[in-house]
């Protein structure tokens, strides 16, 4: 590897300290690989629990209509594994006649370099990067390269792991501890300023209120542990159904909303209903109780149909769910319009 890409490398890492956000991270990093290395492709997963949770932060190159790892032939098994060996891998294409190039943008990978890291916290990354067969006599991604990147990727690990560690300072301030969904505090400043961001460019927000059904039982029956067991599993299903926009809150309680900016009530619709048959579709606590059926009663809420306000928003979404609560249960109201839409 010549001394002056090595010297650039690591000046352009240094930069990467001043920032505390993983996706600022992730940019200026492939972007030093891009221009000092000359790659075409590539993306970034973060990783917790050695492999499960498997979130992609950044990519390269690549459109997004499909999971970043199939575009490198890989499937979500295959990161697994990666991660699990810690063992970097090399895959020159024109050299392993057995494996099939994989395509990205109509374009065969020549080479495709897999670099697992082990962080902190329960957290491993995986860097998956590309070169276009068509830019093998270009890029310098070659087994020297490999070599000197498996050795340099332990640098690139200290500052991902120092944005993982900010990271995790944060949600220490913002997240609920039992259920690792948005606190009340987050809530209430972060649903002001969606409001404020939705009148502004006149664009939809919607808010869904949703009540644990029988979580009383639960507590009565198996104690509190349980029924935080209970709450945890339910806050998993949840942020199981959202999208990766939208904001899971633990309002107080058995009491979660949900935030859903750019939604009109037609999205929000659908999202409460795919939440509602995650939390009643299977029994909670098998292991431990032999299975316990839970439900949940939601409440929806849009700008600017039913409210103008934040407190208008959260009161008439709250309204919505306590007619469900109170009638059927494990279902889903939608609050009254205002009176100048029909």
């Amino acid at each position: 590897m010549p001394i002056k890409v090595e010297l650039e490398l690591a000046r352009d890492l240094n930069k990467t300290f001043r920032s505390f956000d993983i996706q600022t991270v992730a940019e200026e990093i492939f972007s030093s690989l891009q221009k000092n290395l000359r790659i075409d492709f590539g993306t970034l997963f973060i990783t917790g629990e050695r492999g499960q949770n498997i979130e992609r932060v950044f990519r390269m190159g690549i459109p997004s209509d499909r999971h970043q790892a199939e575009r490198f032939g890989m499937t979500k098994l295959d990161i697994e594994k990666l991660v699990k060996d810690m063992i970097p891998k090399y895959y020159k294409y024109a050299e392993e006649k057995e494996k099939r190039a994989p395509i990205i943008e109509g374009k065969p990978i020549g080479i495709l370099a897999c670099f697992p890291l082990q962080l902190i916290y329960n957290y491993d990354a995986l860097f998956l990067l590309g070169v276009a067969e068509e830019n093998l006599e270009k890029t310098l991604l070659n087994r020297n390269g490999f070599e000197f990147l498996s050795h340099f990727m332990t640098d690139i690990s200290y500052s991902i792991k120092n944005a993982i560690t900010a990271k995790r300072l944060t949600e220490l301030i913002t997240k609920d501890d039992l259920t690792m969904t948005y606190n009340r505090r987050f809530f209430e400043d972060y649903f002001a300023e969606e409001i404020d961001r939705a009148r502004r460019y006149n664009s939809p927000l919607s808010l869904i209120f949703l009540d644990l059904d029988g979580l009383r039982e639960v507590n009565n029956r198996f104690g509190h542990a349980m029924g935080s067991r209970t709450l945890q599993e339910a806050a998993a299903r949840i942020l199981n159904a959202v999208r990766q926009i939208d904001k899971v809150v633990r309002y107080g309680g058995d009491e979660f909303c949900i935030v859903l900016p750019e939604t009109e009530l037609k999205g929000a619709m659908e999202v409460a209903e795919r939440v509602r048959q995650k939390i009643s579709s299977s029994p909670f606590l098998l292991e431990e109780t032999g299975g316990l059926e839970i439900t949940a009663s939601f409440g929806i809420s849009c700008y600017p149909i039913h409210a103008l306000t934040k407190e208008d928003m959260i009161k008439r979404a709250d309204e919505a769910m306590f007619v469900v609560k109170s009638m059927t249960k494990n279902n889903i109201q939608i609050a009254r319009p205002l009176k100048r839409f029909p």
